[in-house]
């Protein structure tokens, strides 16, 4: 599991970068399957940045090692072909990874707003000011109020949006950019900043994160989850266009997401046992789909 690996790796000074929602339950297996990202893919890259080599059974039954511990073999990267294959070129039975140093300082900050919309563009002009935080993540006042009733971790209810923002490296230089983010953060509307006194509430602020979908179950029994990616720079309208859908189609969204890539996660709320739920559902869904691409995303 994901976090076994980091849990083990922390206590020696390393971790494993790759980081899903998923990370409590998630497989490093899945994730090579995948080519999985998370909040902190931002600065340190999705799964296939962190993988040296593979063992594969391919379809015919023979073995391979795909990459190699010490030098990358010469050729075409056959081991970065098969990362996010999803089982379809073979089946992994082994895998090396490369483990990554822990930072010698970490600030997390967590920003209220009173739109998402001011959240998003927030997260635009930190990038724009020449910052690459380690993460940057974005939840709506539903999302929030769902996740705050399921763990209880202390964020604001009464919030529009909050945008969990991570910088990490040498004291002085996460000094400085958590004081610039601070600062981005008030000048496009933040109600309120605030800084993870501890390693305690740190790990707080992202447990709530990392149980989102989780705490979906206190608003409604069912979602349906869509995981497209936008410019930066069309966030703002593109979360509009969505709450818009949502409403054109007599549904309830709610919107968790990785906005320091543009990687949109509407959630779509319904109780399936509703007669018709699911064309309505799968409808929303397609008009979703079809504004990221419109806005110049992709579909994952």
């Amino acid at each position: 599991v994901n976090l076994d690996l980091t849990k083990h790796l922390t206590p020696l000074g390393y971790h494993f970068a790759p980081d899903p929602s998923s990370q409590q339950v998630c497989t490093i297996g899945g994730n090579v399957g995948n080519n999985s990202g998370g909040p902190h893919c931002l600065a340190y890259g999705v799964t296939n940045a962190h993988i040296l080599a593979i063992e594969v059974v391919l379809a015919d039954g023979e073995i391979v090692t795909l990459g190699g511990l010490d030098a990358e073999p010469s050729g075409y990267d056959l081991r970065g072909v098969f990362i996010g294959g999803e089982g379809m070129l073979g089946i992994t039975t082994k895998v090396a990874v490369r483990i990554t140093p822990n930072p010698s300082s970490v600030r997390t900050l967590l920003l209220s707003f009173d739109t998402p919309r001011d959240a998003a563009a927030t997260v635009s002009a930190v990038i724009a000011a020449g910052i690459v935080p380690a993460a940057m993540e974005v939840m709506d006042q539903g999302i929030t109020i769902a996740v705050e009733n399921y763990v209880n971790v202390g964020y604001p209810r009464d919030a529009g949006a909050v945008l969990l923002a991570e910088v990490d490296g040498l004291p002085d230089g996460v000094d400085i950019d958590a004081q610039r983010i601070s600062d981005i953060g008030r000048e496009h509307g933040a109600t309120d900043v605030r800084q993870a006194a501890s390693d305690e509430e740190r790990m707080l602020l992202w447990k709530g994160r990392k149980t989102t979908f989780g705490a979906v179950a206190q608003i409604a029994p069912n979602y349906y989850l869509h995981d497209t990616v936008v410019p930066r720079s069309k966030l703002a309208d593109t979360l509009e266009e969505v709450y818009r859908i949502a409403d054109e189609h007599d549904l309830a969204v709610v919107n968790v997401f990785h906005a320091g890539d543009g990687n949109l996660h509407p959630l779509l709320l319904f109780n399936g046992q509703e007669p018709g739920i699911y064309d309505r559902v799968h409808a929303a869904g397609a008009k979703i789909v079809e504004a990221s691409l419109a806005a110049g995303g992709v579909l994952s």
